[in-house]
């Protein structure tokens, strides 16, 4: 991971990755999210989510229609201090 910003005042994620084999970084631009506590489980909700590839986001909209990801309990305390 190149960059990693979160913004919880407008809900927005910025984040750059270089996987190995591609000529140049690829940056995800979430939004809208909400992270959404259910019993003693946490999800974050993606409303849009954009990258710099057209491919990719071609296959964020076919292959992760639902956008709501469980998140990992160990990251607890560091979602309830985001909520």
């Amino acid at each position: 991971m190149i960059n990693f910003q979160l913004n919880p005042q407008t809900h927005s994620i910025e984040f750059e990755i270089h996987p190995k084999g591609e000529q140049g970084p690829i940056k995800f631009t979430v939004e809208k999210y909400e992270l959404i506590n259910e019993g003693n489980k946490f999800f974050i909700e993606i409303s849009e989510m954009k990258t710099n590839r057209e491919w990719m986001n071609i296959a964020i909209e076919n292959f992760l229609p639902s956008k709501k990801i469980e998140l990992p309990a160990k990251y607890e305390k560091l979602i309830r201090l985001v909520m």
